[in-house]
């Protein structure tokens, strides 16, 4: 098994006979999308900035991983593979003339159990109408500090800090070498704090 293939993704594929994913068994095809479409959402959300662009994207996505199945050689996971697609499908999105004039500010949000969106949550020790306040203030910032970055560094932020990506899992979606995956994280957090300087107390 490649060094990149985590036991949890392991695991996942387990469950899903890729014999089966290749031979178009369409209920085998229903379970990886079932497994796989809220977290590709998720990140088409937050890279595009649109839901209906999202949703559109999700489906291009799962399009994509239906026709490309019988090439797949399982060099990576399947995880890893969907993601990989997931990742170009925005990239070509964001690259437009039209996207790049409409694209617009990508919430941070989260889904709950019931698929139902929330903002993200933010520390709120003690809240009352000025920490409120402040809340929205740090949530607005987040969200502009977000769409300030470069697209590879927002990339690396969404993947890692809002994803939940392992570094070695993003070393294989985003083809680049582990040290590369850090260090663009690095810059990206740095980006980040300079954007979000005197917003925090």
């Amino acid at each position: 098994m490649p060094w990149w293939v985590s036991s949890r993704a392991a695991t996942l594929e387990g469950e899903v006979s890729l014999a089966r994913l290749r031979a178009r068994d369409e209920a085998a095809f229903e379970e990886l999308v079932g497994r796989h479409e809220r977290e590709i959402f998720q990140l088409a959300r937050r890279l595009l900035g649109d839901r209906e662009e999202a949703l559109d994207a999700t489906q291009e996505v799962f399009l994509r991983v239906y026709r490309g199945l019988p090439r797949f050689r399982a060099d990576a996971s399947l995880r890893t593979w969907i993601w990989g697609i997931a990742l170009n499908v925005c990239r070509s999105r964001l690259a437009s003339a039209a996207r790049r004039l409409q694209q617009r500010l990508a919430p941070l949000e989260t889904v709950d159990a019931e698929g139902e969106e929330s903002p993200l949550p933010l520390p709120d020790p003690a809240p009352g109408p000025e920490q409120a306040a402040y809340g929205a203030e740090l949530r607005d910032a987040l969200e502009l500090a977000l769409a300030s970055l470069t697209p590879e560094h927002r990339e690396a932020v969404v993947l890692r800090d809002v994803q939940g990506l392992e570094y070695e899992e993003m070393a294989a979606v985003l083809g680049c070498p582990l040290g590369t995956v850090k260090s663009r994280l690095g810059r990206a957090r740095a980006a980040l704090r300079q954007a979000l300087e005197g917003v925090w107390r």
